[in-house]
């Protein structure tokens, strides 16, 4: 039997007799696990004002996560609040993405989708002035900021809009480059006011604000 020699380029021959940036990876994580920790402790605070969008969802608590392979690259997750039902979901999920980005995402489905979400020119005008990305994917699961998931609000009409949340699913996003740390808290507890926002526009106990 003929045994394929494995072989390792300079680089990885280098790498993999260095212990000290895999421990760097590691306080990394753990860092963004504290922030995300704090963070979370700011969206409560902030939801305070508008649990009255939420009714009976529970959103006590935030939930993080992690894995190891989104397109090959680590991530960490926080998911506040969440309401996840088949075809009918409430979450705002904020995530970094290992060498590429910060972001926050709200998605909607389902009951939740109808009671927010509709050609109201009011909700489009928000989504371009505070520079959101909208999602253009029929896949739901997909993250990454590529032209194929989403796009500018900026470059969408009112038809246009209105094409896209006949979808089952409706999906907004904004996203801070990870080389921007130090901006990152204050970029996601602002997305994530501006998302409560958002969700004011069209709830109808508010309506009376436009």
């Amino acid at each position: 039997m003929d045994i394929t020699k494995i072989q390792l380029s300079a680089e990885e021959a280098e790498l993999i007799n260095n212990t000290e940036w895999i421990l760097t990876k590691h306080r990394i994580i753990k860092k963004v696990y504290e922030m995300f920790g704090e963070i979370n402790e700011m969206m409560k605070k902030e939801l305070m004002l508008f649990d009255h969008l939420f009714g009976d969802i529970s959103y006590l608590s935030g939930k993080i996560t992690r894995g190891e392979n989104y397109q090959l690259l680590p991530y960490i997750i926080l998911d506040y609040p969440t309401d996840f039902i088949k075809n009918n979901i409430l979450a705002i999920r904020t995530m970094f993405w290992w060498g590429n980005f910060f972001s926050i995402t709200l998605h909607l489905s389902g009951d939740h989708k109808a009671k927010f979400i509709n050609s109201n020119p009011a909700l489009l005008l928000f989504l371009k002035e505070n520079h959101f990305f909208i999602c253009v994917n029929p896949e739901e699961w997909q993250h990454d900021f590529v032209e194929k998931n989403y796009l500018s609000a900026t470059v969408f009409t009112c038809s246009a809009f209105a094409v896209v949340i006949k979808q089952p699913f409706f999906k907004v996003a904004k996203q801070l480059p990870v080389k921007q740390w130090d901006n990152a808290q204050s970029f996601i507890i602002n997305s994530f006011k501006e998302i409560l926002e958002l969700l004011k526009i069209n709830f109808p106990g508010d309506k009376k604000d436009l």
